[in-house]
């Protein structure tokens, strides 16, 4: 398998991931013979050498099921992210390359710790969400407006344990996407029902979060 990244691009990595506080794991999902397993386990493994506090981790879905439960996983290529051993609530359906680099890495660090400053009032609205949320953000590779809405996901995810944040690659999950009628990106679905389209403001994702009803 070949790599993903060459080497200027991988010493650009290192560059932002030494960044990182703390240490964090990397998960990633598969099945044998599925569309960019391969792809995202070699992507995984290339940024576990770039910083010790990285661990790469790669399970079956299938024969790994009790963990697949366990880190809420459903699809492949399926990756998540654990900090002391916990899930997140991010992960990343498909192969974060493309602009979606930018999402990846953007998660990596907030696990680690390294944190953007966020307005205390957003912070606690976020955490007064008191029940089970899933945030799925659809995204093209090629949509320099996607990492955006998905950074704003993972973000409200890191906050508030009660929330799981989804990027989805559209194009390799097209049955998915059929079914939420996805005709242009980004598209965000809060529990598979409102919506936002285009990269909002996290205000905007905070009004939405307000507004579900349970």
């Amino acid at each position: 398998m070949l790599d993903i990244f060459n080497k200027e691009i991988l010493n650009q990595l290192k560059e932002s991931l030494n960044k990182m506080k703390n240490p964090i794991k990397i998960i990633t999902f598969v099945e044998p013979g599925k569309p960019l397993c391969d792809e995202v386990v070699t992507m995984m493994m290339q940024l576990s050498t770039l910083n010790n506090k990285i661990k790469f981790i790669e399970y079956d879905l299938i024969k790994d099921s009790i963990f697949a439960k366990k880190y809420r996983i459903d699809k492949v290529p399926g990756t998540t992210i654990l900090v002391n051993d916990k899930p997140t609530g991010v992960k990343f359906y498909g192969i974060p390359s493309g602009h979606e680099i930018n999402s990846l890495l953007f998660a990596l660090l907030e696990s680690s710790g390294m944190t953007t400053p966020l307005e205390n009032k957003l912070v606690d609205a976020i955490k007064q969400i008191d029940k089970k949320v899933n945030i799925k953000v659809f995204v093209s590779l090629q949509c320099p407006h996607c990492p955006k809405a998905v950074m704003v996901a993972y973000k409200i995810a890191l906050l508030n344990e009660n929330i799981d944040a989804e990027m989805i690659q559209s194009n390799l999950y097209s049955d998915l996407s059929n079914e939420f009628g996805i005709n242009s990106v980004p598209r965000i679905f809060f529990n598979d029902k409102d919506d936002l389209l285009g990269a909002q403001p996290i205000e905007m994702f905070i009004k939405k979060l307000k507004k579900l009803k349970f």
